[in-house]
């Protein structure tokens, strides 16, 4: 697991902090140039190259040779992951279309081949017991070689740029950080101890041959999170990052790599909502986290969008606005610092409380009673914090992940599986309809998240996944019940219409017990 913690320099002249940006502008043009390049060969149907460099060994101007090969592994990094990205759109417009299953196999394999725009391609393929073709192996020794139909190179090349427009290609040019290696960046600690600096990080400039050497300011975070780190048999990676804020402020981000922890064998599973009304997210076992932060946001809201108006009035964007920016970057650390400090929360637990797995639905943090200008802040920020938490969860603490189909959480009731619109009164009250139970909306929705931990399907994430995921639910119903699930008089219930009697006719009613 690779972490970055960002250090403030400390009292660093002017001189050298011009060296550090004159950088940015260098690094930027060939950061541009050589994902062009890159770009060209992936739309001519050419595998991308392992290192990107520029044809013929041409160099930026101001930058020298180490300082290309630094360029270059930053911007292969940069690329992989759009390139990642792009692959799990495609798959799941493959996956979640109407054609054919030998359609969907042929697509999936051009697609992990990141052959979107290849204009010929051919396939192996062995044939099985029953004499259809599957994929080749390794071991498979009879092994047929076959061109792809020139329909489907057109469909993929179609999927490929609809998944364009859903994932842009990322623009390097306008990066704010550059990702420097150990060849033209080197941390060390310093010789005498100087309780005032915590290291020193020695930077190659435009300069040939005249690199500064940059202090930094003491870290406790990091210094406590590094001595965990090298107990575990980790260090620090061949990597600094340096950030150029909106301010003009420089920050130095030096990165650890720690050595996954093993998951976890024994513990309680927890199903986890984001609901938004009362709290940041509520738990299965009936907690209500985060609702100091949701009540500062609210307040806050108010205040985004009277700051917004005021500088529209004025003709004034307001994202060009420094306070307004500021306020903005307030509101996204207050949501990233809570969102971790809940999360660390729940993963350092002992005892019984001591969690194994954790269950959530796809995100969205867009129903918190707040304007559509902070839904879409909170959702941007929440979103991608949210997934980098999550990863580190289980790289550093071995907890388990597990995504399930969101479709009718708010709707389901945890106890009996009865589905209703009218089962939920407001964002905080939920009163089941068939079976009369009545408790927090939020848990009740993270309990039924954690039910749902059993039948996760990929057909339940795509376009179709409310159809899916419907099915699903009457057939939960049917089982249990042993009542056929009708939409009969009331359109948006999947259970029985006149739950109440049909239960008591077949002996399942709420005087039975149907759920405590």
């Amino acid at each position: 697991m690779k972490r970055a913690y960002p250090h403030a320099l400390f009292d660093v002249n002017k001189g050298k902090c011009r060296a550090l940006l004159a950088l940015f502008n260098p690094f930027r043009e060939a950061l541009g140039v050589m994902a062009s390049h890159w770009r060209l060969r992936l739309l001519h149907g050419d595998q991308p190259p392992k290192y990107v460099g520029l044809p013929d060994n041409r160099r930026v101007a101001g930058l020298s040779a180490r300082q290309m090969r630094s360029v270059g592994n930053m911007t292969h990094g940069m690329l992989l992951s759009w390139q990642a990205l792009l692959e799990d759109t495609v798959r799941g417009l493959i996956n979640h279309s109407s054609l054919t299953s030998w359609e969907k196999t042929v697509l999936n394999r051009v697609n992990v081949r990141h052959a979107w725009w290849a204009e010929s391609l051919e396939l192996t393929w062995t044939p099985d017991d029953n004499g259809e073709l599957r994929p080749a192996g390794r071991k498979d020794t009879f092994i047929v070689t076959l061109p792809v139909e020139p329909e489907l190179l057109k469909l993929s090349r179609r999927l490929a740029k609809h998944a364009v427009k859903l994932n842009p290609y990322p623009d390097l040019r306008r990066t704010d950080t550059l990702i420097l290696d150990s060849i033209v960046a080197k941390p060390t600690r310093p010789e005498t101890g100087n309780p005032r600096v915590a290291w020193w990080v020695k930077i190659s400039t435009l300069n040939t041959g005249h690199p500064v050497n940059i202090p930094l300011k003491p870290n406790e975070y990091f210094e406590r999170e590094y001595a965990e780190t090298l107990k575990q048999g980790g260090g620090l990676c061949g990597v600094i990052q340096l950030h150029h804020a909106d301010d003009d402020t420089l920050l130095i981000s030096l990165v650890t790599d720690t050595p996954d922890a093993p998951l976890r064998d024994h513990g309680q599973t927890i199903g986890i909502d984001f609901g938004m009304a009362d709290a940041l997210f509520a738990t299965s076992s009936g907690e209500l986290l985060g609702g100091k932060m949701l009540r500062d946001l609210r307040s806050l809201d108010q205040r985004l969008n009277e700051q917004a108006a005021w500088l529209q009035r004025r003709g004034i964007k307001p994202t060009r606005d420094p306070g307004y920016r500021k306020l903005q970057n307030r509101i996204r650390s207050m949501v990233r610092n809570e969102i971790g400090r809940q999360l660390n929360r729940l993963a350092n637990r002992k005892g019984e409380a001591y969690i194994r797995r954790l269950i959530l639905e796809k995100l969205d943090f867009r129903y918190g009673g707040m304007s559509r200008r902070m839904n879409r802040l909170i959702t941007r920020t929440g979103r991608a914090c949210l997934k980098q938490r999550l990863q580190a969860l289980t790289e550093k603490h071995g907890i388990q992940v597990t995504l399930v189909p969101p479709q009718y959480t708010s709707q389901e009731c945890s106890g009996c599986g009865y589905v209703s619109k009218r089962n939920r009164k407001d964002r905080s009250h939920f009163s089941c309809r068939f079976c009369n139970r009545k408790l927090h909306a939020d848990i009740n929705a993270s309990r039924v998240v954690k039910s749902r931990s059993s039948w996760q399907q990929p057909d339940n994430t795509g376009p179709q996944g409310r159809r899916n995921t419907f099915r699903m639910l009457d057939l939960r119903f049917r089982q249990r019940w042993n009542i056929r699930p009708t939409q009969g008089t009331d359109a948006d219930v999947t259970g029985a219409p006149r739950v109440a009697q049909t239960a008591s006719s077949n002996g399942a009613g709420r005087e039975n017990g149907i759920c405590a």
